[in-house]
């Protein structure tokens, strides 16, 4: 953390801090102009290389939503979204975390000092707001507020897509319909208007960065592709994960949402086609989940594997940990055969 506290600026936040400011000087139809996000990058950080990935790349409501910390400056902002997202934690481990007493605060502790979620905060990543949002969406699930869950997971989703993109499918195959439709209908909302603020000449501007960043190995190094090549065949092998994931939650519909939940989250990690080490910070509250599921104690002792191969994921390589989420993923797959679903004091 200590390159955060000399040059907070050197984070992922700052390239949302020039969309906005690209937005409110420039118009919002331009906030994926590679020539102007090149301007206030070296406005913001002169001397600095803008490389091919310094590039604001989320969709638009994650700019909307840093919109209101631009006043602060680019640094101060950095340090009130470190804020936000560390707040984020708190509140997705009251939601979610299982177990009561010293274990729930156990769940607290390791969740912050984990290196994915360590390393999201330093970058002023979305991850954890983005977790919180599906860990809220379950709880108002589990409370009968379908409908409610849904337009939370849109909203969330919206921010970083990636992180649980095979969930709705996971929810729609286990027939968790209400949910999904609520999530349709606010996605169609913030695309629509996303759509009318970028107009064709925005829509362009953001397609081209897109098509610049997928084949740059560094936005795929965690995927299968590291094993499969960044052709078709990695992209077919994640298409069967997702189908793979609908098939087992059909199967399992009768299951509680914690464990549907936990099999979308960890079948959108490990059938990513977009990611980084930081995004495996979702798994948090995959694992959180799956605990709460009450599965086997030798399942249970699986989550250390995982959450080891990705805390050393630098020297160990992208091999170990798709092979343990990958088991990960499988478990989740089989059918369940385990006690009553964990209570907790975690209020509803």
């Amino acid at each position: 953390m200590l390159p955060v506290i000399r040059d907070p600026r050197d984070s992922d936040f700052t390239l949302a801090f020039i969309a906005v400011r690209i937005g409110f000087e420039h118009g919002w139809s331009r906030i994926y102009s590679l020539a102007l996000q090149h301007e206030l990058f070296t406005e913001l950080r002169p001397g600095v290389f803008f490389n091919d990935g310094q590039r604001y790349l989320a969709p638009p409501p994650l700019a909307w939503l840093t919109a209101p910390l631009t006043p602060l400056g680019a640094g101060s902002a950095f340090y009130a979204w470190t804020l936000i997202s560390l707040a984020a934690l708190v509140a997705a481990w009251w939601i979610a975390a299982p177990g009561s007493g010293l274990t729930r605060w156990l769940w607290l502790l390791g969740a912050i000092a984990w290196y994915p979620v360590l390393y999201s905060l330093a970058y002023g990543q979305p991850a954890l707001v983005v977790m919180l949002a599906v860990l809220a969406a379950w709880r108002l699930a589990e409370g009968g507020r379908h409908y409610a869950a849904g337009v939370v997971l849109g909203v969330g989703m919206s921010l970083k897509p990636q992180l649980a993109l095979a969930l709705p499918v996971v929810l729609l195959a286990a027939w968790r319909w209400r949910i999904v439709a609520a999530w349709a209908a606010t996605v169609g909302v913030l695309a629509i208007l996303s759509l009318a603020m970028l107009g064709a000449g925005g829509l362009n501007d953001y397609r081209s960065l897109l098509a610049e960043a997928q084949p740059l190995v560094n936005n795929r190094y965690f995927t299968l592709a590291y094993v499969l090549g960044p052709g078709a065949l990695s992209y077919a092998a994640q298409a069967v994960i997702v189908v793979i994931a609908g098939v087992a939650a059909y199967a399992q519909r009768a299951s509680i949402d914690a464990r549907l939940f936990a099999l979308g989250l960890v079948a959108s990690v490990f059938g990513a086609t977009y990611w980084h080490l930081q995004d495996f910070t979702v798994l948090a509250g995959a694992a959180w989940l799956f605990w709460r599921a009450n599965p086997p104690p030798w399942q249970r002792a699986w989550l250390v594997v995982v959450a080891i191969t990705i805390e050393l994921a630098w020297p160990l390589r992208p091999l170990p940990l798709l092979i343990a989420v990958g088991v990960w993923f499988v478990l989740l797959c089989l059918p369940a055969r385990f006690a009553a679903p964990q209570t907790s004091a975690a209020p509803a």
